[in-house]
């Protein structure tokens, strides 16, 4: 019997430590300067107030959904850099189970997006993405 309560709590353990999969792991990054030019050269570009959003579907068959942030000084401080940027990767990460396996999509802020409210941005971004058939509920 105490091999079975230890193997529980280990899965206990695991689950907590897991997340749910509401992770943002290293993989769900876009790294590579091609894998932005690509994504800016041939995806969908949907243009907002405060941001634009580029989507491209890409043809592997890996189903990670990855995201990449531009920004530039223009946009204000670092602060607020930063701010904005962990506002959009906390919209990713909670809501990147309801995105289409395979994509890519890369956020260039404006430097409106530093007097939005995190509301306003996580239902301006969903609304667009559902808007051009990339996002389900």
């Amino acid at each position: 019997m105490p091999e079975e309560e230890k193997a529980e709590k280990q899965s206990q353990h695991k689950m907590l430590n897991s997340s749910s999969g509401f992770s943002f792991c290293y993989k769900e990054r876009l790294h590579l300067n091609r894998d932005f030019r690509n994504a800016i050269r041939y995806g969908r570009k949907i243009p907002t107030k405060f941001l634009t959003i580029i989507v491209i579907n890409r043809k592997d068959d890996n189903t990670i959904r990855r995201l990449g942030l531009v920004t530039s000084a223009k946009v204000g401080t670092a602060a607020e850099r930063n701010r904005a940027k962990r506002r959009l990767r906390e919209i990713f990460r909670t809501n990147k189970h309801k995105l289409t396996p395979g994509l890519d999509i890369v956020f260039i802020l404006k430097p409106e997006i530093k007097l939005t409210g995190y509301s306003a941005i996580e239902r301006t971004v969903l609304n667009c993405l559902k808007n051009a058939g990339f996002y389900s509920e």
